[in-house]
Parts: structure tokens; C-alpha cells; sequence
């Protein structure tokens, strides 16, 4: 006679908990993305009316911002504004990004970009034809780093959103920008570079070459928020 032994096959039990923090994982980066947008618009209306303040008096070609808030009626503030916006989105992508792991080398420039735009609001440049002093020259390292970080953090949220998703059109809007914007600022820093240690400084426009520079970090900061936003949605 023969004998049929049934076994029952053990059954994987997938922990409740684990369960909701993969759900909020998914979830955790949608809110503080948003923040990020809202932010890098909201820096946009007090630099556009530092600029419309402008007079005769300046020269939007070699005057830079910084000489500008220097220079006009309420330019600190407007500039605190701008930096402070961008700064607080920053800080809360951060913070966002503070649940998922592999992610402390994007916090941690994140916080570095945050406190470099912070410390270029509180410390204003000197007035031209003025001798540099302590605060112009934190000014000056400050706006080096604000220039410099952001595209870092570019490329290295297009790396890791394709490890999510893949390749797609938003990840490569996203590597585009960060190249320009690398670009962008590595010119302006290249062209500041020479001034710096006394030699004669290039020939590029520095006014023109740092509002296009600014202009792509805003840009930036709105795609790497746009970014996360879109694959944060599709992995639901």
C-alpha cells in the first residue's frame, strides 16, 4: 500500500511593518519635493525686483548681483529673500531624503549649498572701489561654494533616480540642466579665479556670466524637485 504524506510548505510572512515603511519610503520624498518647487519659485519675484530697481547707474554686464544688493535701495533684504528661499528648499529636500538610505552624500551637500546661499545673504560684498574686508571675502568663498555644490547634486540625484527607474526623459532633462549648470558656474569661477590671487581677471562678462549661472541654480534646484516628484509617483 502506498502512503501519500502531505507536507504543508511553510508560508512567508512579510512583516506589517516592513510593509508601511517601503510605502512611506515611497512616499516621504513627495512632500518635501514639493517644498523645494514652491521654494525655487518663490526665489524668484525678490532677485527679478532687485534688478527692476536698478538704475543708470549700474552695469548689469560687470556689475555683479552681489554688487547689486550692495549697491541699491533694499538689496540686502531682496537677496536675503531669494537666498532664504532657496536655502529652506534645499534644507527640507534634506530632510526628506534623511529616510531612504544611500542618501547621506546628497544631504550632506544639500546642507553645505544651504549654508553657503545663508552665509552669502548675512555677509554682502564691499562696495566697488573698495577694499575687500572679512565679510566681502566670505562672501566671495560662500558664493564659490553655492555655485559649485548645486551641480554635484544634479548629477547625483540623475544617478540615483536611474538606479530606481531607469533612464527617462525627465532623468535626462534633469543631467542636461546639471551640465549646464557646471558649466555655467565653472566659468564664472574660472573667470573670478585669476582676480583673486592678483592676476588680471578674463575677459568674460562677469555680471552676464553670473546671472546666467544664478538662473540655471534656480532652474536646478525646480528639476531636481521635479525629478524626484515624477519618480516618486511612478513607483507607487
Amino acid at each position: 500500500m502506498t502512503t501519500i504524506e502531505l507536507r504543508r510548505t511553510p508560508s512567508v510572512v512579510i512583516p506589517r511593518n516592513a510593509v508601511r515603511s517601503a510605502a512611506t519610503g515611497t512616499a516621504s520624498l513627495v512632500q518635501p519635493a514639493k517644498v523645494a518647487l514652491v521654494a525655487a519659485a518663490a526665489s524668484v519675484p525678490p532677485i527679478t525686483m532687485l534688478h527692476l530697481n536698478a538704475t543708470g547707474a549700474v552695469e548689469p554686464a560687470t556689475w555683479t548681483i552681489s554688487d547689486y544688493v550692495v549697491t541699491l535701495p533694499y538689496g540686502v533684504p531682496l537677496f536675503a529673500m531669494t537666498t532664504g528661499a532657496l536655502a529652506i528648499g534645499a534644507v527640507v529636500l534634506a530632510r526628506g531624503l534623511a529616510q531612504l538610505a544611500a542618501t547621506r552624500l546628497l544631504r550632506v551637500l544639500l546642507g553645505v549649498w544651504a549654508a553657503a546661499l545663508m552665509l552669502a545673504a548675512v555677509f554682502p560684498t564691499n562696495l566697488r572701489g573698495t577694499p575687500q574686508d572679512f565679510s566681502s571675502n566670505v562672501h566671495l568663498i560662500a558664493g564659490a561654494v553655492v555655485f559649485a555644490v548645486l551641480p554635484a547634486v544634479g548629477v547625483l540625484v540623475v544617478r540615483r533616480q536611474q538606479r530606481l527607474s531607469g533612464r527617462s526623459a525627465t532623468t535626462v532633462s534633469l543631467a542636461v540642466i546639471s551640465s549646464l549648470s557646471g558649466l555655467l558656474s565653472a566659468a564664472l569661477i574660472l573667470n573670478r579665479l585669476p582676480g583673486v590671487i592678483g592676476m588680471p581677471e578674463l575677459m568674460l562678462p562677469p555680471g552676464l556670466l553670473q546671472r546666467g549661472a544664478g538662473a540655471a541654480e534656480i532652474v536646478l534646484l525646480a528639476a531636481i524637485a521635479v525629478t524626484i516628484l515624477r519618480t516618486q509617483r511612478t513607483s507607487r
